[in-house]
């Protein structure tokens, strides 16, 4: 992550937005952040943390969030641009903005937290938050890329696991615990040993022997089987003959029972025979005569019928005519007076509109007699209204109204004088809370002085004067420490041997082999009580500046608070003076209000008159509105006059004029609409009439016509129906029939002569065949000696010899299946033992994997070996901060060592190390931790921002840290510093100031 831009508004100090522009900062490779405390350096960092995670170090986002905005800001707005993803290729912005409750100040709304990304097309907004796009979680990024105040230390401090579940998240090493994956494959391998063991259980009976006994037993069964195949087959042969012979037997017999059965039938067959020549003698010779006979019967009646009906339609026809043809001529005289029947509608419908003329002109009087009575009565109106107008107008004449101006003057003296008097108010409670604390501080300076046991503020030369003592300790213990490192050789000299660090042959006063360990102890109490004191100084002193800093920005308070209250007082004393108000702000108030009272009255008197003239103004127009009515009123009643005369001229019917003069328009309508159907109905009815007589007459001819036909018709009908009776009787006696009754019965059994002939012939042919049938095999001797007996034995001897050859053949085909899948099973055992082996030796193995794995134990052995590397990584800066005296080790619980190579390369744990020596393993471990999250995110630039006050390190520990930040410019590492400290300010070149300005709030200022 590289940062680009940040803009901050309301956040703490900062009550005007500043823009930090990290693009040259970040360009020079070391540069740092610099300012007085409480100037709000930090609040940069916590500006970068709210923008990426939505939370801060020191005050939770929910709950304390009211804490955060600045008390003269409405809300927070804070929009962080930076550089992520691989290579850092991609460019986000994130937005934090809250803002507080209008309603109550101290509420704050939720934060509107949003994320966008840099495209061509401008800022698209993503779903993704600041996690993902930076590709650590907050409390990672605290410690590999921005490190907050106090949070410097807080890797090495951290526990072994905890440590550990960090390197397990930062890493990705999650990769790694293969427990859950191992225990699944030993599940599933589980379950197939169990169902090979399973399946070798079913296949235990399966054996080698079992196999060649089934196949011993298959040799005999063959033998026994071809056997039985011999026997059966003579028995079939001697079946087979005996079951000819039996078939002919029971065929006679079969035969005979047909002809007795033919017998039966024959006397039936020799009446069809009767009856089919009858048949066909009737139909060929009688039936035509007596069809014939038939519809000359039917032809006969149907023409009586129809004389009958003739001789009935004549007489209706006649009185038909006779109705129709005087219907015609009734409506034929109405037809003729038409025309005056519809001169009589015009005449009711000039009538109606002569009714409608006179009732409009009797209304329309009636509002003309109206308005004549309003017209007299609104000019009494008229007149009232010019006596109010002008009784109000000398009233405003003799009012006495103040100047505007005089009255916005007394308002704006009245309003600054309020106003003056609530400051002033303000600033001597404000004056005396100041007066307090600036006594609170003084004692606090006083106690803070007592605390160290100083009587002036001199701490630089009580440090100086601790520092010579502690570093001549610390010098001290070197000597003693490098004097218990020689003892260890000392006793191993001998004359003539070369000494182990200088070669010398000869050691003429050697060291006593006696080491004086409590003057080594006291040193060390000493060190211990020269740190303490120092640092108790140090915190005194920065405690102290503190305080004069808050004193005298109280006392400038105070000052210019005093300052403003005494021209507080001046301006009330020129603005009562001003306005000749000797009793104050009352004799302004009581001015005021008389002023107010006159203007009020005006403005009434004013309103009124302008009420009246507009009312005046809207009666005059209503008047003349009402003249224009009642003079368009008289024109209409006129002008209805003038129409109803002509109306009166057109009507040419007396009679209709007297009948409905005084008729409504509803019962005019009514009678005009009865004419009008009834002549709408004479235009139909009358060629209707005519139409039907026409009809009528035509029907008349037609049926005088058809009557002549029909009885002509009826007397030929009469004599080929003599004729025909004459044929039939002499045909009925030609073929020996009773009578025509006898043949119609007959013929109506409609019996199928070819059919019928057909059937006897099939029964001559089969009683022929059977006859022939019986004596063949009553010729045959095989036949009459047949033994039915004998078929029996016979037959029952071949059934048993059938049934025991399949007995035997089922028995071989179930043995050679029984082989087969011996067979198939003995292969299938072989392959399941072989497979059986394979799970047996995987499961084992999966054991001894899951109980590698279980509990996160190889993530953990992988942690360790990143944290080894991490620590490796470490110990060349480490190396050259301890002038290679110290370095850093982790065991296998991830618990950091300190291994002190002055010390015969002794071990001792990391928090034994002092102040600074900590600080610089820190550093060191910090700046590990952020290279490798740099080749972990694959960017040829990486981020490291560092919030610490360097308190810790004198000059030369201070000078050592400083190059080898540095030299970090030279691995493409971009490093920012934030501190108080003045010698790095010096040292770097480049920087950002940040000012607290009272008014202002925080304000950044740049070095270039």
């Amino acid at each position: 992550m590289i940062p680009v831009q940040l803009e901050i508004e309301g956040l703490y100090s900062y009550k005007e937005k500043q823009t930090i522009d990290f693009t040259q900062l970040t360009g020079a490779g070391l540069f740092g952040i610099f300012g007085s405390v409480g100037s709000g350096k930090s609040s940069i960092l916590e500006a970068v943390l709210l923008a990426l995670y939505g939370t801060t170090e020191r005050l939770a986002s929910k709950g304390e969030k009211n804490s955060m905005v600045n008390l003269q800001s409405p809300g927070i707005a804070i929009h962080f641009e930076f550089q992520a993803g691989k290579n850092n290729a991609k460019t986000y912005k994130a937005s934090y903005i809250a803002k507080r409750n209008t309603k109550n100040f101290d509420d704050v709304k939720p934060a509107t937290h949003t994320f966008y990304e840099k495209t061509t097309e401008g800022w698209l907004p993503l779903d993704e938050k600041g996690e993902a796009l930076v590709g650590m979680k907050m409390d990672h990024f605290r410690q590999t890329v921005i490190i907050p105040q106090g949070k410097f230390r807080e890797f090495i401090e951290q526990k072994p696991k905890d440590r550990a579940e960090m390197m397990k998240e930062l890493f990705g090493l999650e990769r790694f615990d293969l427990a859950g994956k191992t225990k699944q494959l030993l599940s599933v391998e589980k379950e197939k040993k169990i169902k090979l063991e399973t399946q070798l259980e079913g296949l235990a009976a399966f054996t080698k022997d079992a196999l060649q006994a089934s196949e011993g037993q298959l040799h005999q069964l063959t033998d026994q089987k071809q056997k039985e195949t011999q026997q059966l087959s003579q028995k079939e042969q001697q079946l087979n003959s005996i079951l000819a012979v039996k078939e002919k037997a029971e065929q006679l017999i079969q035969l005979k029972k047909q002809m007795e059965e033919s017998d039966r039938l024959l006397p039936t067959f020799q009446q069809k025979r009767t009856q089919l020549k009858q048949y066909q003698t009737a139909l060929a010779y009688v039936k035509p005569l007596l069809d014939q006979f038939q519809e000359l019967e039917i032809d006969l009646e149907k023409y009586r019928v129809s004389v009958t009906d003739c001789e009935r339609f004549k007489t209706r026809f006649e009185q038909e005519i006779e109705e129709k043809n005087a219907r015609y001529h009734k409506l034929y005289q109405d037809y003729s007076h038409k025309g005056e029947k519809e001169a009589r509608i015009r005449d009711l419908l000039q009538i109606k509109e002569l009714n409608k003329l006179s009732a409009e002109k009797a209304s329309l009087q009636q509002n003309l007699e109206q308005l004549a009575q309003q017209n007299s009565t609104q000019q009494e109106h008229k007149d009232k209204w010019v006596l109010q107008i002008d009784q109000t107008e000398k009233a405003m004449e003799q009012l006495d109204v103040p100047d505007m101006a005089q009255v916005s003057k007394l308002e704006t003296a009245l309003l600054e004088l309020r106003q003056l008097e609530e400051r002033s108010a303000l600033l001597t409670g404000q004056l005396k809370g100041l007066a307090e604390e600036i006594k609170s501080t003084q004692s606090a300076k006083e106690q803070v002085l007592q605390g160290v046991g100083l009587q002036e503020a001199d701490f630089t030369s009580a440090i100086q004067k601790t520092t010579k003592l502690l570093q001549q300790a610390q010098k001290d213990r070197e000597h003693l420490l490098q004097q218990q490192g020689l003892y260890v050789y000392a006793h191993q000299l001998k004359d003539g041997e070369a000494c182990p660090l200088c070669g010398a042959l000869e050691h003429p006063e050697p060291l006593e082999h006696h080491f004086d360990e409590k003057m080594l102890n006291k040193t060390d109490d000493s060190i211990q009580q020269f740190g303490q004191r120092l640092e108790a100084l140090r915190a005194a002193q920065s405690t102290y500046e503190k305080l004069l800093l808050t004193l005298e920005n109280t006392q400038k308070s105070h000052l210019e608070k005093q300052q403003e209250a005494d021209q507080v007082q001046q301006r009330i004393q020129y603005l009562l003076k001003e306005n000749d108000a000797k009793n104050g702000a009352t004799t302004i108030e009581q001015q005021l209000e008389t002023a107010k009272t006159a203007l009020k009255k005006e403005k009434t008197l004013q309103q009124q008159l302008k009420s009246l003239l507009a009312d005046q103004k809207a009666f005059l127009a209503k008047s003349e509105q009402d003249l224009v009515k009642y003079q368009e009123a008289d024109q209409q009643v006129k002008t209805l006059q003038t129409k109803i005369e002509t109306k009166l001229g057109e009507v040419n019917f007396p009679d209709l004029l007297e009948k409905y003069r005084t008729a409504s328009g509803h019962k005019i309508d009514e009678d005009i609409a009865k004419v009008k159907h009834y002549l709408d109905d004479l235009e139909v009815n009358l060629p209707r009439a005519q139409d039907a007589l026409n009809e009528a007459r035509q029907q008349q001819t037609t049926n005088l016509a058809n009557l002549k036909t029909y009885q002509d018709r009826l007397a030929e009908v009469k004599v080929k129906l003599e004729k025909t009776e004459e044929s039939l009787s002499l045909a009925l006696a030609q073929h020996d029939f009773a009578n025509a009754a006898t043949v119609k019965d007959l013929l109506a059994k409609q019996l199928d002569p070819a059919k019928l002939e057909e059937e006897i012939k099939v029964f001559d042919r089969q009683r022929d065949i059977i006859l022939a049938k019986m004596k063949e095999l009553q010729a045959d001797e095989a036949v009459a000696g047949y033994d039915q007996a004998l078929f029996t034995t016979i037959q029952e001897e071949y059934q048993t010899a059938k049934s025991t050859l399949e007995a035997t053949q089922k028995r071989v085909a179930l043995l050679q299946k029984e082989i087969e899948d011996i067979h198939s099973k003995l292969e299938e055992k072989t392959r399941l033992k072989k497979e059986f082996q394979q799970v047996e030796n995987r499961e084992s193995n999966l054991k001894e994997l899951y109980g590698l794995f279980q509990g996160s134990g190889f993530v953990k052995y992988v942690s360790n070996i990143y944290l080894k590397e991490l620590v490796q990584t470490a110990n060349i800066r480490f190396m050259q901060l301890s002038k290679n005296s110290l370095t850093l080790e982790v065991d296998e619980s991830n618990t950091f060592w300190v291994k002190d190579h002055l010390n015969g390369g002794k071990k001792r744990l990391l928090k034994t190390l002092s102040g600074g020596q900590t600080f610089q393993a820190s550093l060191c471990l910090a700046l590990a931790l952020a290279e490798k999250v740099k080749s972990l995110n694959r960017a040829d630039q990486s981020f490291f921002f560092l919030d610490e006050g360097f308190g810790a390190l004198d000059k030369n520990a201070l000078r050592t840290v400083f190059e080898t930040l540095k030299s970090l410019r030279h691995e493409k590492r971009i490093v920012g510093i934030i501190s108080h400290v003045e010698e790095l300010q010096q040292e770097i070149g480049v920087y950002a100031q940040v000012e607290l300005d009272p008014e202002k709030g925080s304000q950044v200022t740049y070095s270039f």
